[in-house]
C-alpha cells in the first residue's frame, strides 16, 4: 500500500468536526514523537482556559492524541521518519497539521 500524503489532515478534519462541532477554538499543539515506540513523546497545549475546558470537557486530548499515535506509526511504517513530530493549530475549530523534524518543534515551544 502506497503512503497517502493526505491521510492525516482527512483523519484530524473528521476528529475535529465530530469533536469540536459548534465551537469556536483556537490555539496550537505542539507534539514530540517517541521514535523507538513510535507514538507521542510529549506536546504542549496552547489555548485560552475557556477553551481548554472545552477542549476537556469534549476528550479532544485524549483522542488526539490516539490519532497522532496512529498517524506516526502509519508514517514510519512509509519510511517517512524525518518529520514525526509536527504542530497543529487550530483556528475557529478548523485544525491544520504541519510535520516537522524535532528541532524545529522544539524552537516553537520555547519561543512562546
Amino acid at each position: 500500500m502506497s503512503y497517502d500524503a493526505a491521510f492525516a489532515h482527512t483523519r484530524l478534519r473528521q476528529l475535529t468536526e465530530q469533536l469540536l462541532s459548534g465551537t469556536n477554538i483556537s490555539g496550537d499543539i505542539l507534539f514530540i514523537a517517541d521514535e523507538e515506540d513510535g507514538g507521542v513523546l510529549g506536546s504542549t497545549w496552547i489555548f485560552e482556559d475557556e477553551d481548554s475546558g472545552i477542549l476537556k470537557e469534549r476528550n479532544f486530548k485524549f483522542m488526539l492524541m490516539e490519532l497522532l499515535d496512529a498517524l506516526i506509526r502509519y508514517r514510519a511504517s512509509h519510511n517517512y521518519t524525518d518529520t514525526l513530530c509536527g504542530a497543529i493549530r487550530l483556528n475557529n475549530s478548523e485544525a491544520d497539521l504541519q510535520w516537522l523534524p524535532e528541532g524545529d518543534v522544539q524552537k516553537l515551544r520555547f519561543a512562546d
